[in-house]
């Protein structure tokens, strides 16, 4: 189903003229594509706001005025949990299209610029007032941007005390821009709410946690928290203005987990809930399934090997908008479990990587000039970037990324192109085709 909607009239100040931005999409809907989040921003003006997408309210008309400099951007959103972002300069009428083939340059990968920011660093991605964003968190925390063709750091508030355990990026006032939660061994998970080019930390949440998830999982438009612990599992629903509340009885670990190390959610069954995938510390990997509100334990969705889980990934590896699911696991090459379309996430990491790495993270998206998704992954010697292939199978590209400790995929220079942004020993490195 291919659909283009605008929906709300949205005024900045400072308006010269109004221009139309229509939203487009051949993904299906619902099966890929069930809600989308529209921002617009100018100057220190903002508007934004998620709606559901349904066929009796399409299509309709966004009449845009706005300052030269103003940019928009839509996020989809599939079972509560974002998939897929895009944004442009509102030069004129404007389309900002979802699709479903994504491409990229057909060269070859290579080095821009030098590394920035924190060594070693947790990486997450955020759009809104200001542009296209990284936000880089290790011993300090940096903001970086491209210019030109090379990256720059500036500084952000100091991250909570200890080691970082996790950084996630997710709407959390409801804005439709990305605010982050970043998780240490030393204090509980904060939140960092995003104001223009920089970030303001907010509430703590709960106690000290090892790690965070994100998604809309009661279905109200504002996305709640998942916090995963030793053998405790917590979901924290937002009011809709980053403030979260534990909903004691909607998710616990039940004696299904003993040792959380990495959260990961999607929606798995194609039911329009986000879903839970937990990975341990030398046990069994453990699933939970979204009931619009609840998580209900399911023996069936993720095969129950054990694993040192370090970090888990759901995302479309082979281009069928069903979530699959990358895992990292110390010190042992990497599993890639492919949803078979039910929600079972089956293990096919040997018939999809001809030589699975050890990693430590992994990022999957349109990078180079074909339709299927592509992949990189972080690791220690370097690898490596691989490029998609019918039938869901990667072949390696003939350039090898960097060291790294973690890697996004994002339009970092907003050329309408994926960058690859990898985590050094030597800071932030931005690899571009």
């Amino acid at each position: 189903m291919r659909f283009a909607a605008v929906v709300v009239a949205a005024s900045l100040a400072g308006c010269t003229s109004a221009v139309t931005l229509e939203i487009a999409s051949d993904r299906p809907v619902p099966r890929a594509l069930d809600s989308i989040c529209i921002g617009v921003a100018a100057a220190k003006d903002q508007f934004g706001r998620n709606y559901r997408l349904d066929s009796r309210m399409l299509p309709q008309t966004l009449r845009v005025e706005g300052p030269s400099g103003t940019i928009a951007w839509v996020r989809g959103d599939q079972g509560g949990v974002a998939t897929q972002l895009v944004s442009a300069p509102l030069d004129g009428d404007t389309t900002l299209d979802l699709r479903a083939c994504v491409k990229g340059p057909g060269a070859a990968p290579a080095p821009v610029g030098s590394p920035v920011g924190p060594a070693s660093a947790r990486l997450a991605a955020s759009e809104g007032l200001g542009g296209t964003l990284v936000v880089a968190v290790g011993a300090t925390a940096s903001l970086i941007d491209a210019s030109g063709r090379a990256l720059v750091a500036s500084d952000l508030p100091a991250p909570p005390p200890g080691a970082v355990t996790d950084v996630i990026a997710a709407d959390l006032d409801g804005d439709c821009d990305d605010d982050l939660v970043i998780a240490t061994a030393g204090a509980a998970p904060t939140v960092w709410i995003r104001d223009g080019k920089s970030f303001t930390p907010g509430d703590a949440i709960g106690k000290v946690a090892a790690q965070v998830a994100a998604a809309d999982v009661d279905h109200d438009g504002d996305t709640d928290l998942i916090i995963g612990y030793g053998s405790t599992l917590q979901l924290w629903l937002n009011d809709g203005g980053a403030h979260f509340t534990q909903a004691t009885s909607a998710l616990t670990g039940g004696g299904h987990v003993s040792a959380v190390s990495a959260l990961a959610t999607a929606d798995l069954d194609g039911d329009g809930n986000a879903d839970l995938v937990v990975g341990q510390k030398s046990a069994p990997l453990a699933a939970w399934l979204g009931t619009g509100g609840t998580f209900d334990f399911n023996d069936g969705a993720v095969p129950p090997v054990t694993l040192d889980v370090e970090r888990l990934t759901l995302a479309d590896a082979n281009g069928d908008f069903a979530p699959d699911l990358a895992i990292a696991v110390t010190g042992a090459p990497m599993r890639l479990l492919i949803n078979r379309g039910d929600g079972r996430l089956e293990d096919r990491t040997f018939i999809t990587l001809a030589s699975p790495p050890t990693i430590h993270a992994a990022a999957f998206g349109g990078w180079d000039d074909g339709c299927e998704p592509d992949a990189a992954f972080a690791t220690d010697a370097g690898t490596p970037t691989l490029h998609g292939q019918p039938g869901g199978a990667f072949a390696a590209d003939s350039v090898t990324a960097p060291a790294s400790t973690d890697v996004l995929f994002y339009d970092i220079d907003d050329n309408g192109a994926l960058d690859a942004l990898f985590a050094t020993p030597q800071g932030v490195q931005w690899v571009a085709r």
